[in-house]
């Protein structure tokens, strides 16, 4: 039996109540993860699976942002980004698949995504993670967060979905396993550690892509 796709339109019309305390933890967390990356002039950003950008707040505060780009197969979402945004020239949206990635495509010095690669099935989680690298220009750094199978996260998803208000059907928690072992075919895996304080816990897998002349598996827990 296929599993129930989330529903996205109807998460960005109605985000969950918690998600407003969840969110800045989240985004507090990706900024210092990512802030060695940050500082270079002229910094390009892309968010994939982005849609109506949680985190973007954060990095057009950044003096050195040049380009902030948001990719999404969620025509509502991005509709909603487009018009918060508007104002903003360093900021771009784009309708596709993240399975579906045009080659030829722009590069950036930062891709990053948060709870994405984990609405598909391992196949489709690899392919994910390989559409990120493809993105990333050499030498870049990838950012991705998934919801990691804790005791917290286990025991907060069975409560949600007892009372019937757990909305995302279709995920799939992963364990670091599977999401290092694609991303280390990219590039050097400089770090990986868990968000505990979110409660539904996200794993942070950060990597650097090979730049042509090494790759490998070096990582850090904190």
């Amino acid at each position: 039996m296929k599993t129930k796709a989330t529903d996205w339109d109807a998460y960005y019309k109605r985000p969950a109540a918690p998600a407003q305390f969840t969110r800045r933890i989240t985004a507090r967390r990706i900024v210092r993860r990512l802030t060695p990356a940050l500082v270079q002039p002229n910094l390009a950003v892309c968010e994939l699976g982005g849609a109506n950008s949680c985190f973007i707040d954060d990095f057009l505060k950044l003096p050195t942002l040049a380009k902030y780009h948001i990719i999404d197969n969620n025509a509502y979402g991005l509709r909603l980004a487009g018009e918060r945004l508007a104002t903003d020239p360093r900021v771009s949206t784009e309708l596709a698949d993240a399975l579906s990635i045009a080659s030829g495509h722009d590069r950036y010095d930062v891709v990053y995504s948060v709870g994405l690669i984990e609405h598909f099935d391992p196949e489709g989680t690899a392919r994910c993670i390989d559409a990120h690298f493809a993105l990333c220009r050499p030498g870049g750094t990838v950012l991705i967060t998934f919801p990691t199978p804790t005791l917290p996260y286990r025991a907060i998803r069975t409560a949600a979905e007892g009372f019937g208000i757990w909305a995302f059907p279709d995920e799939r928690p992963l364990r670091f396993g599977e999401v290092v072992a694609s991303c280390a075919r990219h590039g050097i895996v400089e770090h990986q550690s868990i968000n505990w304080w979110i409660g539904l816990t996200q794993g942070y897998v950060l990597t650097r892509k090979s730049d042509k002349r090494s790759s490998g598996n070096r990582s850090d827990q904190h």
